[in-house]
């Protein structure tokens, strides 16, 4: 009985110690588990975010490649008056590597139509499509492979040829123009005309790709 009179205040002193640590403890577990679910949240929502930029992306660059789909068509059916639904106004257009002329639109849009008359048909195949996208601006080079047909003689006349086009674009109330677009020839089929001095030489036909 004295002895346990004695170990009393050791007994309940040492009980204490243990439910304050036992509290102590579930609070910074629940502090932990309060901290890792709010890391998670956070992961969640900026992988939802990343999720949400990609699914933009891959529909700007989809609008894109749409937009020059109607400028191929536009072009190969002569429809030129459509051209007014892909070019900025003042979209500075760059033809020179291709033996043509420098302008901007609307003025390209003639030169444009008088260059194609000559041709029966012809047909633009546009691929390989690299954009990259930066808010309401892109920038883009992709392939072009053309066919063009003139009627000679009661019979077609064939002549191809294959190249790129360097492209800007810019986002408008109306959706993605085109602010500028360049191109170049890599190879030619049949007849070659006098404006394509690489012919038979060796060197860099494809060019640097400017992303600004």
């Amino acid at each position: 009985s004295t002895l346990n009179s004695t170990l009393f205040p050791y007994t309940t002193l040492f009980r204490s110690a243990i439910a304050h640590s036992r509290a102590t403890g579930s609070a910074a577990v629940a502090s932990i588990n309060d901290n890792r679910a709010r890391m998670k949240s956070v992961a969640q929502g900026g992988m939802q975010m990343d999720a949400q930029q990609e699914l933009r992306t891959g529909a700007d660059r989809v609008a894109i490649q749409d937009l020059m789909a109607r400028y191929a068509y536009a072009v190969d059916a002569k429809r030129w008056e459509l051209l007014a639904e892909v070019f900025a106004t003042g979209a500075e257009v760059d033809f020179v590597a291709n033996g043509g002329i420098k302008d901007t639109w609307p003025a390209i849009g003639d030169w444009l139509a008088t260059v194609m008359s000559g041709f029966t048909a012809c047909q633009h195949y546009l691929s390989n499509f690299a954009t990259d996208v930066a808010g309401d601006r892109a920038a883009s080079r992709f392939y072009v492979f053309t066919q063009m047909v003139t009627a000679q003689d009661g019979s077609d006349q064939v002549v191809s040829d294959g190249g790129y086009y360097d492209a800007q674009f810019v986002r408008t109330a109306a959706g993605w123009r085109v602010s500028g677009l360049s191109g170049g020839i890599v190879w030619w089929s049949g007849t070659v005309p006098d404006h394509l001095p690489w012919w038979g030489q060796d060197g860099d036909r494809i060019g640097q790709w400017s992303h600004a």
